[in-house]
């Protein structure tokens, strides 16, 4: 009887050492769990702060970046600064006031090629007039219009367009001929009106007959009285 209640008690408290070391650990993977999980929320938490810290930096950053422009803007400029901007307006305004002055020069340059284009061209036909037309006429036309005519480098060009019937453009063919005074116009013969119409080749807007007549009472309102 004795003996049956050792083993019973054995039993009791081999259970309860087993027990024991079950619940022991059971505990400890529990605790174990725990600790990981802890330190991965630990390590969560340590990164969302070291985030929010860098953003905070940058914030501060613009921050003091915004309050240095607020800062540019809201204080008045200095003497120097006005007296710089000054300058610069000065020579902007004579930088543009020299551009207007090249381009005018240019618009009127512009307008002198084309006239001499012009008459580059005219004299261009009277040449190839001339050079078509036949040698006695023009040879009568030289002699009758070089009656006591000074040099044309030293004698005085009248202005054609005033006798009637002569506009710019045959004023010009009349000078590329060597015609540039009322007298000479005033000594034409109708041969040479004749002759200076088929070396023009174009139809006159007035008859030539009147041209003599014209220039010559140009002429004589020219002479001193």
């Amino acid at each position: 009887m004795g003996y049956l209640a050792i083993q019973v008690s054995s039993l009791l408290v081999l259970a309860a050492a087993l027990g024991s070391l079950v619940g022991w650990w059971g505990a400890r993977l529990v605790y174990r769990q725990a600790t990981a999980q802890c330190r991965i929320e630990l390590s969560s938490l340590r990164r969302n702060y070291e985030d929010r810290a860098l953003d905070n930096v940058n914030l501060r950053n613009k921050l003091q970046q915004l309050e240095k422009v607020l800062h540019k803007v809201t204080t008045p400029p200095s003497e120097a600064d006005y007296g710089q901007f000054l300058q610069l307006r000065k020579a902007l305004e004579k930088t543009r006031l020299q551009y207007q002055g090249l381009l005018d020069q240019c618009h009127q340059q512009q307008n002198t090629v084309q006239h001499l284009q012009a008459e580059l061209h005219t004299s261009q036909q009277v040449l190839a007039a001339l050079q078509t037309a036949p040698q006695a006429p023009l040879a009568g036309l030289c002699e009758s219009s070089s009656r006591e005519l000074l040099d044309l480098r030293s004698a005085k060009r009248d202005d054609l367009t005033r006798i009637q019937g002569i506009n710019q453009r045959l004023a010009s063919k009349l000078q590329a001929l060597g015609i540039v005074t009322y007298r000479q116009v005033a000594e034409f013969t109708s041969d040479d009106v004749s002759h200076i119409q088929q070396i023009i080749g174009t139809e006159l807007a007035a008859p030539p007959e009147g041209w003599a007549q014209s220039a010559r009472a140009l002429f004589q309102q020219a002479q001193p009285v």
